[in-house]
């Protein structure tokens, strides 16, 4: 409430404490509803704790759902031209043949570019050329000089080494440092070593010319420079204009080029079209620069064709050298077959083997898979851990607390506990659908996973190691079994199931008319009372949409005529998948019990507990805040009528004065 600041002036009571007193006495309802909501909130945050809880549970089960996916096998192989990845897949060993691995194209442009070099400098990259094979000058001022047609001349003082003789390497360091690029490099050719050099950005018509200040070759004992035809080189190169033209994965492209348009421009030019249908173009240094284009693709499908429509200038047809082949892989398995081969476009096979093979060398390999339990084992143990948190967290809010003699918040409230033992009857109950005699296992303990007598949790590795030796797919159809099943008869075969069809036992009645075939056939679960119609389609039942059995497929194979028979049909369901759909049925954000139990608390009609409290303490503050309005003005309406009757009181002391002084004075 608001601070009055209202005092009895003239009654002497202190009226704002009077105020707050009464206020306060008329209060008992509001902090009555106020501790209410608190009790209330409680509640709801444990609702949400117990929900991240199972939410968690949810997710530890998710996991183990799948029965394909259970069964896992460690790989190894004799070699490394293979690797392989698999699960889900039996144990055993495969004998693997590689003839060829997948490749994809490549082309390398033949003479465009093609270094200028000498011949004859040989026995290696540090072999000493004396003064005397640099120049037949004994003087100091001898120089060696080159220029690309107009480019720049390069004058290279060489003078320094005039008694000690110079290296290749420190020969191109000199040229290199005068040029102010990259003029010069060593090129090999077999066991010989060459001084190459190159133009900075001249086209390739450009002429060498190599010579001293003198006009006189100094490298007499270096054969003269060769000029081919089309010596020059580097990325600023003009390549001319024209268009360049080739094909790849069926599609067809066009790069045009202009006068102005250099080499390193026309790489950019092919691998920043739009278009490109998967063709990288790059450059490759021996002897030259040369263009390479490459595939992205393996396979012999994916090849790269220059057209002859292509008009640049010396980049036609006949001017590549293809340097690898696209070609698919070629392999056996366990020699088949023979004498051909299983060819596929990449080195990573998914569809031959129950597993991905990775191709990485040709040659023989014997891929060996063996059983693995280990991830199954971690899962189980991680679920019977999960299990007992989601139990604590669940006693702690309804259960009663000895040593602090505490009650829960939950306490009273049996949803959780109602939405635990759903859970719990999945593990201590026959898995549904699983029948004894007719299935191996059929319950969670029978594998290891153990409910004890206090409700907590445990996974025993012994019990589990024991079952797999027994029988290793009836433990994972135990965890994992999804739309599975079997009828009890040979009338009916189990045709498939869906993910979401309900396991179970089911009763199944087939209605046959006077030629054999199908008049009417319907379902329910062994638990209900009321039948079912399912969809006949010839020979064909089929679950209605909606229905637990929605999915489910069974096909009729012999029947009666005129007469009706009644069969048992079982959609097997691992523990995993039971604990799952049942916590989907509790967790769902709209239909979930969980959610409809929250809505009950709080929801967008504000019809929920927490909802209607707070509108019974909005009007209680409503009713404080007018009473203490009423309250406020009764007490000042009284100090006012008490100031009237003060003044009232000074005027008849005054006339009483008044009236006593005359008296005295007659």
């Amino acid at each position: 409430m608001a601070d009055l600041g209202l005092t009895g002036i003239f009654s002497g009571i202190d009226t704002d404490l009077l105020i707050a007193h009464t206020i306060a006495a008329n209060s008992t309802r509001i902090n009555t509803l106020a501790l209410r909501k608190v009790e209330q909130q409680a509640e709801v945050d444990a609702l949400n704790d117990a929900e991240g809880a199972l939410a968690n549970l949810q997710y530890a089960v998710n996991a183990l759902r799948d029965a394909s996916t259970l069964r896992q096998v460690t790989a190894s192989t004799t070699d490394n031209d293979v690797a392989y990845a698999a699960s889900g897949t039996a144990e055993g060993a495969f004998a693997v043949h590689v003839e060829q691995l997948a490749a994809a194209d490549r082309q390398v442009h033949d003479g465009v570019i093609t270094w200028t070099h000498t011949k004859s400098v040989s026995g290696g990259d540090d072999e000493y050329l004396s003064a005397d094979d640099i120049s037949g000058n004994t003087g100091t001022d001898y120089k060696f000089v080159f220029q690309f047609s107009d480019e720049a001349e390069v004058t290279v003082d060489l003078s320094a080494y005039e008694d000690t003789g110079i290296t290749l390497n420190e020969l191109i360091s000199e040229i290199n440092t005068a040029a102010g690029y990259t003029a010069a490099t060593t090129v090999q050719d077999a066991d010989e070593y060459m001084l190459g050099l190159q133009a900075q950005n001249a086209a390739k018509s450009t002429v060498l010319t190599v010579t001293d200040d003198d006009s006189v070759n100094l490298l007499d004992n270096i054969n003269d420079f060769a000029q081919t035809a089309d010596s020059l080189l580097g990325t600023g190169m003009l390549i001319g204009a024209g268009q360049f033209v080739y094909t790849y994965d069926g599609t067809t492209r066009t790069i045009t080029t202009t006068a102005d348009t250099t080499f390193g421009e026309f790489l950019g030019l092919i691998n920043n079209d739009a278009a490109n249908p998967g063709v990288r173009a790059s450059s490759m240094v021996h002897q030259g620069v040369h263009l390479v284009l490459a595939g992205e693709d393996t396979g012999e499908d994916f090849t790269i064709t220059v057209e002859a429509a292509t008009t640049l200038a010396g980049f036609d047809p006949g001017d590549w050298t293809e340097t690898q082949t696209a070609q698919n892989a070629k392999i056996q398995v366990d020699g088949y077959p023979n004498p051909d081969f299983i060819e596929r476009s990449s080195n990573t096979v998914t569809d031959v083997l129950p597993g991905t093979l990775h191709l990485t060398g040709t040659g023989d390999t014997t891929i060996t898979l063996s059983r693995t339990t280990a991830t199954l084992k971690q899962n189980l143990t991680n679920l019977a851990a999960v299990l007992n948190t989601v139990k604590t967290k669940i006693d702690t809010y309804t259960g009663y607390d000895q040593a602090a003699e505490t009650s829960g918040v939950l306490q009273g409230d049996y949803f959780l506990n109602g939405v635990f033992n759903q859970i719990r009857a999945a593990l201590i109950q026959p898995a549904a659908g699983f029948l004894d005699g007719s299935e191996t296992f059929t319950l969670a303990n029978q594998i290891g996973l153990e409910v004890d007598r206090y409700g907590e949790f445990s996974f025993d590795e012994a019990a589990f190691d024991d079952a797999v030796a027994e029988d290793y797919q009836a433990v994972l159809n135990l965890v994992g079994a999804v739309a599975t099943g079997a009828v009890d008869s040979s009338d009916i075969q189990f045709t498939s199931a869906g993910e979401s069809t309900q396991g179970g036992t089911y009763d199944l009645k087939v209605e046959y008319d006077a030629v054999g075939d199908i008049a009417s056939a319907q379902i329910k679960l062994d638990n209900e009372d009321t039948y079912r119609d399912l969809d006949v389609a010839g020979t064909t039942l089929t679950g209605v949409y909606g229905n637990p059995e929605q999915y489910l497929m069974l096909m009729v194979v012999s029947g009666g005529t005129s007469e009706t028979r009644n069969y048992t049909v079982r959609v097997r369901q691992g523990v995993a998948g039971q604990i799952y759909d049942r916590l989907q049925d509790i967790l769902d954000e709209v239909d979930g019990t969980l959610a409809t139990k929250l809505n009950g608390y709080s929801n967008l009609t504000h019809s929920g507990t927490i909802d209607i409290i707070d509108q019974n303490i909005e009007r209680e503050e409503i009713r404080l805040e007018e009473m203490e309005e009423r309250l406020v003005a009764q007490y000042a309406r009284l100090e006012a009528t008490l100031a009237r009757l003060d003044a009232q009181r000074g005027a008849f002391d005054s006339l009483f004065a008044a009236l006593e002084s005359n008296k005295e004075s007659d």
